[in-house]
């Protein structure tokens, strides 16, 4: 409906004011009725500035203006199994600046150093801290050139997305071991002896397979006043550099009977980065 632009009933939703702005919620119980009406559609989408992305709520699809400040290379993730690319960079306009990020064919489509015109581009929000991405929905998006900007724009240093705590880990859970494969070290599936990877449609004998561990932890941070965080632990280096400080069949006790240590970890995805026992 919305790609034909059709004319609808809502009704059950609710009302969130929580951005400066009326934004209707849609909810489980809303229901979206097709109607008729005697007038033509009008498209509302309009440029925004920067500064005015903080009366957006999350999650909403916004045209945009900027000048690409900072770039990242471009890098390939895995996300629910499957091999994603993934490039991040700032963008500034003279109220602001923002962080944004490129994914699929998104990437290595712009340059740092030019201006450009981001047409529906996503509203997101982690740790409090708002930043644009480009849809799933790859083709929603459109990205042009646009004329630089005649005002004089905010200096923009690009914002490291790690961070550095020292506490303690008072609590684990979502401990999870399993058989990876030998090629890529994905989960593979058991039969008897054999093992059977989907990612590479190998089969290979489970004596091959490798052994990944992914667990969560909460942390009790030593800052003034105290934080906990809830942090996540996965990938072979880094489980096998936490696992040299305690034996792995005595693992939970061993980890939580370590006083203190120093973790790096990323505040978007919550990932620990590095982690290294503190000996007092």
């Amino acid at each position: 409906m919305e790609k034909q632009k059709s004319p609808v009933k809502i009704k059950n939703f609710t009302i969130n004011n929580k951005y400066g702005t009326e934004d209707v919620v849609i909810n489980k119980n809303t229901t979206i009725t097709p109607i008729t009406a005697d007038f033509e559609y009008h498209s509302q989408e309009k440029v925004l500035s920067i500064s005015s992305l903080t009366n957006v709520a999350p999650e909403q699809l916004v045209a945009i203006k900027g000048y690409l400040a900072h770039l990242s290379a471009t890098k390939k993730i895995i996300v629910q199994g499957s091999e994603l690319k993934k490039q991040e960079g700032y963008i500034a306009d003279p109220s602001g600046s923002i962080k944004i990020i490129f994914w699929g064919n998104h990437t290595d489509e712009v340059q740092q150093g030019s201006t450009y015109f981001f047409n529906k581009v996503r509203v997101k929000i982690s740790q409090d801290q708002k930043y644009l991405n480009t849809p799933k929905q790859e083709s929603e998006c459109i990205i042009e050139s646009a004329e630089p900007f005649k005002e004089t724009l905010p200096v923009v240093d690009e914002v490291s997305t790690s961070k550095e705590v020292i506490g303690s880990i008072i609590g684990i859970n979502n401990v999870n071991k399993y058989s990876s494969c030998c090629t890529y070290a994905k989960k593979v599936t058991i039969k008897g002896k054999l093992a059977y990877c989907d990612r590479c449609k190998m089969t290979q004998k489970l004596s091959a397979c490798g052994v990944q561990w992914s667990f969560k932890i909460v942390v009790h941070t030593e800052d003034n006043p105290p934080q906990k965080i809830n942090l996540n632990i996965y990938g072979q280096q880094m489980v096998q550099k936490l696992f040299t400080i305690c034996e792995i069949t005595e693992a939970e006790v061993a980890i939580l009977n370590t006083e203190l240590f120093k973790f790096s970890f990323d505040t978007q995805s919550h990932k620990v980065i590095d982690i290294d026992p503190i000996h007092i």
